[in-house]
């Protein structure tokens, strides 16, 4: 096929793309109507800082699973340190979340340090795994529970 032949057929799929759009100006719903979740306005380095902590928390999950699978209790407790309560946000922050969020953000971050406290009592594979299991179960239903009712925005 040539040049002409496939710009051609570019613009007949463009065209009947096309035929599909409303090009008036048509109102669309606001974020607040579609998403009920509570907003929580922060200035955006707060809200940089929020999220890397809950991806911090996220890779803690995934790093005590793969230490689990492997029966590596030092594994565990080191991808866990980064969402323990000591590694929790910075106060500033904090100040600026709903108490809500807070007492989510302390039972989540809570969640891994019982998981600490109870993989140094563990002893064995089969059991680091049962343990590791049961508490993020926990944990991540503290995390569901905060990303079904807030939404974080921009100021």
């Amino acid at each position: 096929m040539n040049y002409l032949s496939r710009l051609s057929v570019v613009a007949g799929i463009i065209s009947m793309a096309s035929l599909g759009c409303d090009r008036g100006q048509r109102e669309r719903p606001a974020v607040a109507s579609i998403d009920k979740r509570t907003p929580v306005s922060l200035p955006a380095d707060a809200q940089q800082a929020v999220l890397r902590e809950m991806r911090q928390m996220l890779g803690a999950v995934g790093g005590a699973m793969d230490a689990a699978a492997k029966g590596d209790t030092a594994a565990v407790l080191a991808a866990i340190a980064p969402a323990r309560s000591a590694a929790a946000a910075d106060p500033a922050i904090e100040a600026l979340l709903p108490p809500e969020w807070k007492e989510l953000a302390e039972r989540t971050h809570g969640g891994f340090d019982s998981l600490a406290v109870a993989v140094r009592r563990t002893h064995g594979p089969a059991a680091l795994k049962d343990t590791v299991l049961t508490h993020l179960a926990r944990v991540s239903g503290s995390c569901t529970s905060c990303h079904e009712t807030f939404r974080v925005v921009v100021r």
